[in-house]
C-alpha cells in the first residue's frame, strides 16, 4: 500500500526551478533515504510532501488520497482546507534545528501538540508523553528545559515530540546536520529502532552508514531530479550512473 506518493512534481521559487519533473512513492513500513549534494532539491521534497511548501505543478497523494492538484501554480482540484489538515497530521515531521519551546519542559514539549490539536486530555497526554520519551531514551529529563539538555537530547525530544501525535509517516529533514559529531549517533539509533519496529520513514540525509545500513530503498537527487534509486545495496555498491557514483566518491563511501 502506498503511503505517499508525488507526480510530476515541478517547484520554482520565481525563476528557480528547484523540482523537476520528481515522481516517487514510499510503501507502507517502507524506509526511504533521499541523499544528494547540497541544493539538490532534498528538503524541498519533504516540503512539499508535508504540505510546508505549494508544489507549482503535479499531483500528491498521501494515504491514497490526492490532497495536491496543481498545475502552473493554479489548483486544479479543490480539497477542503480541514481534509489537507487531517492528512497532514498524519505526517510526523522532525527539523535539522530541534525548535522546542524554551519556556516549556521536554514533557512539555511533547504533549503540547496532542492536547491543542488532537484534543488529547491532559492525563492521557502525559502518560503517552512520558511513553514517548522512554521511546527515546529520556525519562530522566521529562522535567528539564531545552537549555540543560544537549544538542542530541533536544533532537531527541523532538522526535518524541513528533511521535505524540501518533503519525503515520515520520519525515526526517538532515536530523543530525546541526549536532556536534559525538551526539550524531544517539540520535541515529532512535531512528534505527523506529525503523526496525516497522514505522513509515522518509529521511533526508547526509549520514551514507545509516542510509546504507538502515533503508529499504535510497533516492539520489541532483539538480532537482531523481537521477537513480534502488536498494542500499545497488546504489552503494553498483551505482549505474556516473553522477552517483561521482556523489559517493566525494563522501568517501566505498562503492
Amino acid at each position: 500500500m502506498s503511503m505517499m506518493r508525488g507526480e510530476h512534481i515541478y517547484k520554482s521559487f520565481g525563476d528557480l526551478d528547484v523540482l523537476k519533473d520528481v515522481n516517487f512513492e514510499i510503501a507502507e513500513s517502507e524506509v526511504v533515504c533521499v541523499i544528494g549534494p547540497s541544493g539538490s532539491g532534498k528538503s524541498t521534497l519533504l516540503r512539499c510532501m508535508n504540505h510546508l511548501e505549494r508544489i507549482s505543478s503535479g499531483k500528491v497523494f498521501i494515504d491514497e488520497e490526492m490532497v495536491d492538484y496543481r498545475g502552473d501554480n493554479k489548483d486544479l482540484m479543490k480539497i477542503e482546507h480541514k481534509r489537507v489538515t487531517a492528512l497532514c497530521m498524519e505526517l510526523g515531521m522532525v527539523f535539522q534545528r530541534f525548535n522546542l519551546f524554551p519556556h516549556l519542559t521536554a514533557l512539555e514539549n511533547v504533549t503540547l501538540a496532542p492536547m491543542e490539536v488532537r484534543k488529547t486530555p491532559k492525563a492521557e497526554a502525559i502518560e503517552k508523553g512520558k511513553a514517548m520519551l522512554k521511546r527515546v531514551g529520556l525519562s530522566d529529563k521529562a522535567d528539564e528545559y531545552p537549555s540543560r539538555l544537549s544538542g542530541g537530547q533536544q533532537q531527541r525530544v523532538a522526535i518524541a515530540r513528533a511521535l505524540a501525535m501518533e503519525p503515520k509517516i515520520m519525515m526526517f529533514d538532515e536530523p543530525t546536520s546541526a549536532l556536534d559529531p559525538e551526539l550524531v549517533g544517539e540520535v541515529l539509533e532512535v531512528m534505527k529502532d523506529l525503523a526496525k519496529s516497522g514505522m513509515t520513514m522518509m529521511v533526508v540525509t547526509h549520514e551514507m552508514n545509516f542510509a546504507r545500513e538502515v533503508s529499504d530503498r535510497v533516492i539520489f537527487m541532483d539538480e532537482g531530479r531523481i537521477i537513480e534509486e534502488g536498494t542500499p545495496e545497488q546504489i552503494f555498491g553498483k551505482p549505474k550512473e556516473a553522477r552517483t557514483r561521482a556523489f559517493l566518491s566525494k563522501s568517501n563511501v566505498k562503492i
